[in-house]
């Protein structure tokens, strides 16, 4: 059981959503953005909004690393509490959502901003944003380290 827990700990935190932006990512933003053509105007609304997302998710970000530090320490206890694990994994997974929301939010925000054109191109972007994801997640999955096994667990052969 404590084998089983620590392997779920472990592979949440491998393959844990990250928010963060890559430079691919901004850069592909970058270019579709420069196609929507938008007003002085245009530009500093969503140069707020997505200054205001990223604070949100930076804070949102933080509540759900602390959340699993939280849950490694749960994980560790001489007698782990399957339900305790389980609210707080379930809290992880909430927080990962409301990360989620914002991007969204702050994309319908932007969205309500542009005329009919331009919104035609913005579009694209939420199109093209699960190709974005899989790479970045791909990338990420590349540059990280993987968790050292469990002192019990066996070795693969």
């Amino acid at each position: 059981m404590k084998r089983l827990a620590v392997w779920i700990a472990a592979s949440l935190m491998v393959f844990g959503t990250q928010l963060n932006s890559q430079p691919n990512e901004a850069k592909q933003i970058q270019k579709f953005m420069g196609k929507l053509n938008l007003t002085d105007e245009q530009k500093k609304d969503v140069e707020k909004i997505h200054f205001d997302a990223e604070k949100q998710t930076i804070a949102q970000k933080a509540k759900e690393e602390t959340a699993r530090v939280e849950l490694r320490q749960l994980l560790k206890a001489d007698a782990p509490d399957k339900s305790v694990i389980e609210k707080k994994i379930n809290e992880i997974a909430e927080l990962t959502v409301q990360m989620h929301m914002i991007k969204i939010n702050s994309w319908f925000t932007i969205n309500n901003l542009l005329t009919p054109e331009q919104q035609k191109t913005w579009k694209k972007v939420l199109e093209y944003g699960p190709a974005l994801q899989r790479h970045k997640m791909m990338q990420q999955m590349r540059n990280r380290p993987m968790p050292s096994p469990h002192p019990d667990a066996p070795m693969p052969k």
